[in-house]
């Protein structure tokens, strides 16, 4: 009976193997791939929500209860940890952050993957000026909780290819915080051309913080904070030397501009050796930087800029190029590389100051200044938001203008005292801040009709001249109805301490330079006068005005330069 048993089961085997052989098919079929698809449309842009939140809802942390829908392409994931618990989306007009209380959020939301996102519901508000959409922690914007993504956001179509990363120069950049949460750049991807790190060598993120700033340097010396995070896959890895190319996310905090990596492979060709500046120059009268170089160019020092006047920016509701004329704004002026440039991007806005610049350079009262080759002397700063120049103190057109001098000590006034003190000694009238030549200092003891006996010191703070050799004194005045020019002298002084009365110290009187004829309202620059006598030494100036109840003068000043060899 055994032995039959045997029999069986081993025809039983071969049955059943042959049966379940015959139902597998020899090729596997793939699984269906899953593409996620949406049926609606995004009916605001990110830019659009960023003004909503701005203007309707006057930057105060709400809960959006309209029907706003954005959509954006995924530029930056955690995927490196850089990015913690965070997606940044992007569209044409601009970015915003998504923080999100949910890990790995780049395994289904890789770069390049278009998003919708459903707002209603969600919380929008900034942290020092960053605006992010997320939801509301400890009565400020904080992380969407992950039992809500599933309703407010949707992926469409598979990852695509991400956005070029926007080439971005340091100097565009606004500083007021005002214009900086209102930047249309904040979050997007950008990219910085010939940088370099200052600390070569160091980790990007040591253990014993959370987050390290360090920092990028541009050609022109303008800088930015790049930070990082201890979790990052990077962190360890060592800042490189020499001059590359950087991809991140712009983001800020309050006024400083931060910049964010996504991954090292966002560090690109670095260790190259400084590329020559772009553009000619070198911000000097006889030769000044072109277009090209002071477009890519900043700095808190003042350089002479050559171009061609192509038109203006109107001031009103919104700033408007104006190519063509007839002119409104008689204060700025456009420079480009060729007279004939119509688009804003390769032109520089120029600040006119009220006075004989404006006067001369404005094209409201000036329509033939249009396609003049000018020189300005001013800071390279922005304006407008892009690049311009700004505290122009200089001008040449038509082989005339004016070429103020320059030195280690400068004091243009502006409508206020400046860094200068001033001291009554006898009389009610004081120095004050005024507006004349663009800004200045005025001291008179006339109130009409009276004339009021005075004196009234202006002092300059402590200024050093040790290390300096061929010092020399320069300012601009006007001087008008004084009794004679000993009512206005200028002095010098090595033990004034910068409070008291000045009479308790030692003064030396300047003379034998150029002067105001003092019975005019013209301002004129000074004659260099020497300092050599005090170099090697800490020293004040001090202009001394007085009057008497018969003759009260006016006296006039709009700068002070102290300059060297």
């Amino acid at each position: 009976m055994k032995k039959y048993w045997h029999i069986f089961a081993g025809l039983f085997l071969i049955i059943t193997s042959i049966g379940f052989t015959s139902c597998v098919d020899g090729d596997f079929e793939e699984p269906p791939i899953n593409i996620p698809t949406v049926d609606f449309k995004a009916n605001r842009t990110i830019q659009q929500l960023k003004q909503y939140y701005l203007d309707t809802l006057n930057r105060t942390l709400s809960v959006i209860d309209e029907d706003i829908i954005i959509s954006g392409v995924v530029v930056g994931n955690d995927e490196s940890g850089n990015l913690f618990k965070k997606l940044v989306i992007q569209d044409a007009t601009g970015a915003i952050e998504l923080p999100i209380d949910k890990n790995s959020l780049y395994n289904e939301y890789k770069l390049g993957q278009r998003l919708f996102v459903k707002t209603k519901g969600m919380y929008i508000g900034d942290y020092n000026n960053l605006i992010q959409l997320g939801y509301i922690f400890n009565g400020a914007i904080g992380r969407l909780p992950d039992i809500y993504v599933s309703t407010h956001f949707f992926r469409d179509s598979l990852p695509g290819t991400p956005p070029e990363p926007q080439l971005l120069n340091l100097s565009t950049l606004p500083t007021a915080a005002a214009e900086i949460i209102r930047e249309p750049r904040m979050s997007t991807l950008v990219k910085l051309e010939n940088v370099r790190f200052v600390e070569v060598g160091e980790e990007f993120a040591p253990q014993n913080a959370d987050n390290t700033n360090r920092t990028l340097i541009d050609q022109g010396g303008k800088n930015i904070i790049v930070r990082t995070s201890k979790y990052s896959n990077f962190a360890a890895d060592t800042l490189p030397g020499g001059y590359g190319t950087a991809v991140g996310i712009l983001t800020a905090f309050g006024t400083t501009w931060q910049f964010t990596l996504r991954s090292i492979d966002d560090v690109i060709d670095f260790g190259g050796e400084a590329p020559p500046p772009p553009g000619s120059g070198k911000g000097t009268f006889d030769e000044p930087y072109d277009i090209t170089r002071a477009l890519l160019s900043s700095g808190a020092d003042p350089v002479w800029v050559q171009g061609f006047i192509v038109g203006n920016i109107e001031v009103g509701a919104t700033n408007v190029p104006n190519f063509n004329g007839p002119f409104t704004t008689n204060t700025n002026i456009l420079i480009a590389a060729s007279a004939g440039e119509t688009n804003l991007t390769n032109c520089m806005p120029v600040q006119l100051p009220a006075g004989a610049i404006r006067e001369a350079l404005n094209v409201v009262t000036n329509p033939s200044n249009k396609g003049k080759e000018v020189k300005v002397f001013g800071v390279l700063e922005p304006y407008f938001t892009q690049p311009g120049i700004k505290s122009v103190t200089g001008y040449w057109l038509d082989g005339n203008g004016v070429i103020p001098a320059t030195g280690f000590f400068t004091e243009e006034f502006n409508n206020s005292l400046g860094s200068f003190t001033q001291y009554s000694v006898l009389g009610d009238q004081v120095w004050h801040g005024d507006t004349f030549d663009g800004g200045c200092v005025t001291m008179t003891g006339f109130v009409n009709p009276t004339n009021f006996p005075n004196e009234d010191w202006l002092i300059s703070p402590e200024i050093s001249l040790e290390g300096k050799s061929g010092v020399e004194l320069l300012f601009r005045e006007a001087v008008n109805f004084v009794n004679s020019m000993d009512d206005v002298k200028v002095f010098v002084s090595g033990n004034y301490n910068g409070s008291g009365d000045p009479n308790e110290a030692d003064w030396t009187q300047l003379s034998g330079f150029t002067r105001s004829t003092g019975n005019n309202w013209t301002f004129v620059n000074t004659g260099k006068i020497s300092l050599a006598q005090w170099e090697g030494s800490k020293i004040r100036i001090a202009f001394k005005y007085v009057s008497t109840n018969t003759h009260a003068g006016t006296w006039e000043i709009s700068r002070v330069v102290v300059s060297a060899q």
